[in-house]
């Protein structure tokens, strides 16, 4: 009787354990994929914009119209797939002209950029805005 206990829960262990496994592996693979849609659409958003200010800068109409198509579908893609925090502050990004020429769209971009490296898991510290905006703009915007 014991010897077919111990048999049963054995084979209730390993069936256990088996579905286990194919459930944490289903999460594990849905969280990367995520992270991959996440990080895909971030690039390509990143991408877009830096293409749309050299054919503005350019006076390339055609380009700029390709390129405000490409930032639609990449901005679409972060509200799907990014962090709240992330598309708040890409709404505050958007709602401050989203044209990167004063100094509080480019400080709305810039927390935009750092909320995206906190959703990614980087934790920084001492990591400010005025820095973010030196490194993208080559400009020191006043503290905020």
């Amino acid at each position: 009787m014991t010897l077919a206990i111990t048999a049963l829960l054995s084979i209730l262990g390993v069936v256990v354990g088996a579905f286990l496994q194919n459930y944490l592996a289903r999460q594990n693979n849905e969280a990367k994929q995520l992270l991959e849609s996440r990080n895909q659409a971030y690039i390509d958003f990143f991408e877009a914009v830096s293409l749309l200010v050299s054919a503005q800068r350019l006076g390339n109409r055609e380009q700029k119209l390709e390129q405000l198509a490409r930032l639609t579908h990449a901005k679409t893609r972060i509200c799907m797939f990014g962090e709240e925090s992330v598309v708040r502050q890409l709404a505050t990004f958007w709602e401050a002209g989203a044209t990167l020429e004063t100094e509080s769209e480019i400080l709305a971009f810039t927390r935009f950029v750092l909320d995206i490296r906190k959703s990614l898991g980087l934790k920084d510290k001492n990591f400010l805005n005025v820095e973010v905006s030196q490194l993208l703009f080559a400009i020191n915007p006043s503290r905020h």
